[in-house]
């Protein structure tokens, strides 16, 4: 084969490899335009999403600020905002507040630690503005299984009634001297003061028989010698009884300011008030009862959630009976359910009643 033909050969076919790829090229463009289309498509979505994740950021900063350096991992909030309407809110057991709407802030006693919910004592509970009913069986509870639950405890079986007439009655059994309990029963009104300490004033006292208030005081003695309350947050002062409602409930501590206090026979009406009162945020899913988190970062089971956008509903669609020592079991037994900016729904199980709740003796108490 001659030089010339050889070189003939070797163009053609360098010719033959530039059509391919230039062949090859075209058929890859439009693969290329859509892998590019796909790649928009999906940042518009992700700045929509957080268009709308900065508007509710937004609303949180009204009565939650930022108050030091955002990250991935903290939203830089002192605190989680609280938002319940129409739910019988149990702190534990029946320990419980009918709520008809409140607004409130958890706050992290270790600052930029998030709010972890299984761990009570690691927040605090103060509450900016709302109505809220102490029913006369959770009155009862919180003496029963915390107040006057544990050992030596000269109160037992302790049942509240609440009169439309602004009255309180309290029933129970008392013993002075180890195992002898008399029946007793007090009645009498309760006045507010310093917007936390609940008074009760009975004008009757009876013990056993006798009806002891006319004869402590013809013998000058009052009932606060007779009987004590160790727990911290309640006692007996004269003949009165003080109820702290800052230190008298369950974990967590609480920061609470009563403007109003109201009583009838549905139980303890309290009006609450801060120096902030909150507009409701929109909720997660439109719903006559629930509980809503929004901003702040928190703790639920092992996830970490921050800015969050987190509301709680009744999985039968009726008013929530949340608790928040036994959140697990109805979270478990319910359903979970998410928006694509991350918001998240959880509809909870029936609350099913816990058999005991810790006692509210103080850590240097000597009782056991």
């Amino acid at each position: 084969m001659t030089k010339k033909k050889i070189t003939g050969i070797a163009i053609v076919g360098l010719i033959v490899l530039c059509a391919g790829a230039v062949i090859a090229m075209k058929a890859a463009q439009p693969e290329a335009a859509e892998s590019a289309t796909i790649i928009t498509a999906k940042q518009a979505q992700l700045a929509s999403i957080e268009s709308y994740n900065e508007g509710q950021n937004s609303f949180s900063d009204s009565f939650n600020p930022i108050i030091r350096e955002r990250t991935l991992r903290d939203s830089g909030r002192k605190s989680v905002g609280l938002f319940i309407k129409n739910v019988y809110f149990r702190i534990v057991g029946d320990v419980a507040f009918d709520t008809t709407q409140l607004s409130a802030v958890l706050i992290p006693k270790t600052p930029g630690d998030p709010i972890v919910l299984d761990d009570p004592t690691s927040f605090i509970f103060h509450p900016l503005n709302g109505q809220v009913t102490l029913p006369p069986k959770a009155l009862s509870a919180l003496f029963n299984q915390y107040l006057t639950d544990y050992d030596d405890s000269q109160l037992r079986n302790i049942q509240a009634s609440t009169r439309d007439d602004g009255q309180l009655r309290v029933e129970g059994e008392a013993a002075k001297i180890p195992g002898v309990w008399l029946p007793f029963h007090m009645t009498g009104q309760v006045t507010l003061e310093q917007g936390h300490l609940f008074v009760y004033r009975p004008d009757e006292i009876k013990i056993g028989p006798m009806k002891a208030k006319g004869l402590l005081e013809a013998i000058n003695l009052e009932l606060s010698k007779l009987l004590q309350i160790e727990s911290e947050g309640a006692g007996f002062s004269g003949n009165n009884v003080v109820l702290d409602l800052n230190h008298a409930l369950p974990p967590p501590e609480q920061s609470v300011h009563v403007a109003n206090m109201q009583i009838d026979s549905a139980g303890v009406h309290l009006d609450i008030t801060s120096d902030r009162d909150p507009e409701f945020p929109d909720p997660v899913v439109k719903s006559d009862s629930y509980v809503m988190l929004q901003g702040g970062d928190i703790r639920i089971q092992r996830a970490v959630i921050t800015d969050a956008r987190l509301q709680l509903m009744a999985r039968d669609g009726g008013k929530l009976n949340a608790s928040l020592y036994n959140y697990r079991e109805q979270m478990v037994n319910g359903v979970l359910d998410a928006t694509p900016a991350g918001e998240i729904a959880i509809y909870l199980s029936d609350y099913v009643p816990v058999d005991y709740v810790g006692s509210a003796l103080p850590e240097d108490s000597d009782a056991s």
